[in-house]
């Protein structure tokens, strides 16, 4: 377990409060929501079971990899980071280990399913800007902050500078650690694909092109 450990608490993004969820949006209004919607949220509720795998790489090397199975229903949650596994239930009381998981787990969705999170978690400000100079691609596009209230959570206190398309979808974002003004990280949203009704970006750059977070063996089981 002491290195399941070690891999868990190298977080490469924030691991995103964990806080209680609104209801699926069923018509869109505001531009998280719209963001929310081009991403298939009106599918998500009809998810019973999760299934992904969350690789970090560096210089084209596989620096570490999670593989997680989540029934969204029960609240059971598996992680398997070889060579160990953890089983355990997000509504029950966790140990040290579990914890650890846990916080790896959240981490992990959000790199997932970014556009549910901002339209419905609870506790947030967001403040919106059009027509800004995006930090990666220089383009110009859309953006908002969303800021993380600083009570609760894994990481409260948290910003993440979030810019979008005329399509309403997610090109890059900025990580900003407590809302602070240094950039911790920065990633591009790439290599699209539909599962279920849901859209994911599978492929997230730095801006060198060095380190790269990749989801795979994506699931959403109806």
């Amino acid at each position: 377990m002491k290195k399941l450990l070690l891999v868990l608490v190298v977080i490469v993004s924030t691991a995103s409060c964990k806080s209680d969820k609104k209801p699926s949006i069923e018509v869109p209004k505001t531009t998280v929501e719209k963001i929310a919607h081009q991403a298939g949220i009106q599918s998500w509720d009809s998810v019973q079971q999760v299934k992904f795998t969350f690789d970090v790489g560096k210089a084209g090397r596989t620096m570490y990899q999670r593989n997680w199975t989540w029934n969204k229903k029960t609240g059971d949650v598996t992680l398997i980071a070889p060579p160990d596994t953890v089983h355990y239930n997000r509504n029950k009381p966790l140990d040290s280990i579990q914890k650890s998981a846990d916080r790896a787990f959240v981490n992990d969705t959000y790199w997932l399913i970014p556009e549910f999170k901002f339209a419905t978690d609870k506790g947030t400000e967001i403040i919106e800007k059009t027509s800004v100079l995006a930090p990666i691609s220089k383009d110009t596009l859309d953006m908002f902050t969303i800021i993380y209230r600083s009570d609760g959570g894994y990481t409260p206190g948290d910003a993440y500078d979030i810019y979008y398309d005329k399509d309403y979808k997610l090109r890059e974002w900025v990580y900003r650690q407590g809302n602070d003004t240094i950039i911790y990280m920065m990633t591009t949203f790439e290599q699209f694909e539909t599962y279920n009704g849901i859209t994911i970006a599978r492929d997230h750059r730095t801006p060198d092109r060095m380190t790269r977070i990749y989801l795979r063996n994506i699931e959403f089981t109806k």
